[in-house]
């Protein structure tokens, strides 16, 4: 009977630990743990999980340690160590099934962009600098120095043909002194008008081309004849070259053309009437005035071949003009030859100059410009013989502070002196060569191509006359040479190339 009793004893320990181990298992989730769409934390839930199956199970098998004997102590024990385990482990399991499952259900969230944050308006503005207008100071302070160099030169050159004049001797340096700084007042205003000025130019520079051709029409009727030719129109209150205003209507007019038509101003349909309006300008100028005719050409054809895609047939003019230039006097020569020309008295006016520049020998009285000018440049050497000490600007050279100011410039300064003019000459054309890669529009970009051109012309153009590369056609020296017209003409231009830079606009 005992024995009935402890086996039964038994039996009941282990029915009451299953039905208590049944019991914690009902009450608890499946698998142990909450998934994500019950708002818990799996790795918190399995530690939740572990603790409250041991602190159940010490507090069953306290009670049937108090009641039952120690061998059904020992065999609850067992059990319960192994019960939370299994489901710890099956819990894990299902946890890790449910979170697959919902990932394939549920649709996939954009990925969140992270927002910048809103930043106060003084640290916004500081942060993104505001765009400001952008100036070229470094060619402004280029045209001071070139300009102040021609000032000094003048002063140089023209005493001995002021005094001839009955004028003091710094007649010609004041005028070109007052000359200049008007200019320069000039350049400053168009740059800070250049938002007006610009657009202005653009209006209306076909009307600015016209008027200035007209002009040049009233020069050859009723204009002022001097050194043979009729080059000024007497205004009453001014006299001007006119021909020095086509130039600015030139580069105006072509600018026009390029920004309206773009590539296509070298298709037959636009180049048609673009060629002859150009040559037909410079054509009639040419015949008072070769070396300005050469010049209007040579800004029209420059700023015709930057707008142009096809290269070919300039390449072709180019050789050609080349092979011209350099078979020109031999075919002159031939010509006085074969004619037996003896003497060019009555001749026109241009056609003695180049029969001059080919045959200085038979004609040295209309050569004789040409001859003592190469005798200055020869006199100089590479140092000079220092400045003001010029011989040939006595009375020797005609024009000395004119067009043949670069004969000078060599005498008194030397190869050096020349050199340096040169150099400040390039800096310039690199500064409107820069302008003209960042300017706003195409016709501001087509404008300062078009001085370059002039700039770069003009400046070859008055060495080769002075050296007797070229006939001598009386033109000037950009900046340096002594003249009213020209330094106005020229200065306007670089106001406007000045107005074009304020009108780039550049960070910080």
């Amino acid at each position: 009977m005992g024995k009935n009793k402890k086996k039964g004893g038994r039996q009941s320990a282990a029915s009451a630990l299953k039905k208590n181990g049944a019991q914690k298992n009902s009450d608890r989730p499946r698998g142990g743990v909450r998934t994500r769409s019950q708002g818990g934390d799996v790795r918190g839930q399995h530690t939740d999980a572990a603790g409250n199956g041991r602190s159940n199970g010490s507090g069953t098998l306290s009670g049937q340690m108090n009641s039952r004997p120690f061998g059904s102590v020992q065999q609850g024990m067992l059990r319960t160590s192994i019960a939370p385990a299994g489901a710890q482990a099956g819990g894990r399991q299902a946890a890790a099934g449910a979170a697959a499952v919902q990932r394939r259900e549920s649709p996939k969230r954009p990925r969140a962009v992270q927002r910048p944050k809103a930043q106060a308006p003084a640290a916004a503005a500081k942060a993104q600098p505001k765009p400001r207008h952008y100036y070229d100071f470094y060619l402004f302070i280029g045209i001071l120095m070139i300009f102040s160099m021609g000032l000094m030169m003048v002063y140089s050159s023209s005493q001995y043909a002021a005094v001839m004049d009955g004028e003091s001797h710094d007649y010609y340096f004041n005028k070109q002194l007052i000359i200049g700084c008007i200019s320069i007042v000039g350049v400053i205003i168009c740059s800070v008008l250049s938002g007006i000025i610009i657009p202005l130019l653009k209006r209306f520079a076909y009307w600015i081309f016209g008027i200035t051709v007209v002009l040049s029409l009233l020069t050859l009727l009723i204009g002022t004849a001097s050194h043979g030719s009729t080059r000024w129109l007497n205004l009453g209150f001014i006299s001007i070259q006119t021909a020095e205003l086509v130039k600015i209507g030139m580069i105006l007019f072509m600018a026009k053309v390029v920004s309206i038509y773009g590539f296509s101003v070298g298709r037959l349909k636009q180049a048609k009437w673009i060629l002859p309006i150009m040559f037909i300008s410079a054509g009639f100028i040419a015949t008072e005035n070769l070396s300005s005719g050469i010049i209007i050409a040579g800004i029209g054809f420059s700023m015709f071949f930057v707008g142009n895609r096809n290269w070919k047939w300039f390449i072709l003019l180019g050789i050609l003009g080349l092979c011209g230039l350099l078979f020109a006097k031999p075919l002159v020569v031939y010509m006085v030859d074969k004619l037996n020309i003896v003497s060019i008295d009555n001749m026109q006016y241009q056609l003695k100059r180049i029969l001059a520049w080919a045959c200085p020998d038979r004609f040295p009285d209309s050569a004789y410009q040409t001859i003592q000018g190469l005798y200055a440049i020869g006199s100089g050497g590479v140092l000079g013989q220092g400045l003001g000490e010029s011989i040939q600007k006595f009375g020797s050279l005609p024009e000395a502070q004119n067009d043949m100011i670069f004969t000078i410039i060599c005498e008194e300064l030397g190869f050096i002196g020349a050199v340096a003019i040169v150099l400040m000459y390039a800096f310039i054309i690199y500064r409107l060569w820069d302008i003209a890669n960042y300017a706003r529009d195409l016709f501001s970009s087509m404008v300062c191509v078009g001085i370059m051109a002039h700039i770069s012309i003009q400046v070859i153009l008055n060495i080769a006359v002075v050296t007797g590369v070229i006939p001598n056609t009386g033109v000037t020296l950009p900046f340096i040479s002594y003249g009213g017209s020209a330094v106005l003409c020229t200065m306007a231009e670089m106001g406007i190339a000045l107005a074009i830079s304020h009108e780039i606009y550049t960070e910080g």
